[in-house]
């Protein structure tokens, strides 16, 4: 069997701590190729540069600064790096949680979904923004050494997000809930232009429903949630006949 190939990136940029421990852990599984990118890019969710060229800087053995998306950095990876398709596509250690609807927002989250749809085995991990990464170290490693045990169907990935402290364990979870009480502020540049600032200092809410990601790493577990790309939803779809009578001639 050939070496498992690895594919890394982050939405973080290329310098930050948690690629490098992510590089570190990954590099006990195969070869590491990292292609992430040159900034921060957090919060910037599926992106592509469709109308921007890309250049990459090769900074290191199989190391690589990309000034696109993460999302891009996947792209760039798998149709122009690798030579083939990646066996995993890892995504993090992202500076902060993502929990709930986070996911939708989260650039690491997506990174992982694009190496899904790549046909590689994704995952994305975060941390708690005040977690210690060496904590979470050997967590990483138990994960990755166990996680093709339990293989996902096509278009879906793992999600983990680390605690505070040290982690209690594994826990299966679904995606919680959250409040963001984001503002959007008007200020006004040197030269009298407005401009808008979109932030808030008092962070996200959390549901902490029982079983859900956001209960679990806030109890001091690593939530492992299955996501799928597949957001259709169920419940509306089972009333065909009602849309029938609606929209019917």
């Amino acid at each position: 069997m050939s070496e498992r190939l690895i594919l890394l990136t982050n939405d973080d940029g290329l310098w930050a701590p948690g690629l490098a421990l992510l590089e570190q852990v990954a590099s006990r599984f195969g070869r590491v190729i990292t292609v992430a990118p040159d900034r921060n890019r957090s919060a910037i969710s599926s992106a592509l540069s469709l109308h921007d060229i890309l250049r990459l800087h090769e900074l290191g053995p199989d190391r690589y600064a990309c000034d696109g998306t993460p999302v891009d950095c996947v792209l760039v990876g798998c149709k122009h790096m690798l030579g083939r398709s990646p066996d995993w596509v890892l995504s993090g250690v992202n500076n902060g949680f993502n929990l709930g609807e986070d996911v939708f927002y989260s650039g690491t989250v997506a990174a992982a979904f694009e190496g899904s749809l790549q046909g590689a085995r994704a995952a994305a991990f975060s941390l708690h923004p005040k977690g210690a990464l060496d904590l979470i170290e050997p967590w990483i490693e138990k994960f990755l050494s166990r996680w093709e045990a339990m293989p996902l169907p096509p278009n879906r990935i793992w999600s983990l997000n680390f605690p505070k402290g040290e982690p209690k364990g594994f826990q299966l979870c679904a995606q919680d809930t959250r409040q963001y009480l984001d503002l959007v502020e008007k200020r006004t540049d040197p030269r009298g232009t407005p401009y808008y600032w979109i932030g808030g200092d008092a962070g996200p809410v959390y549901a902490r429903t029982p079983g859900s990601d956001g209960q679990a790493a806030l109890d001091g577990w690593v939530s492992v949630t299955p996501l799928h790309l597949d957001l259709t939803s169920p419940d509306v779809l089972a009333r065909r006949e009602e849309f029938s009578k609606v929209f019917g001639e």
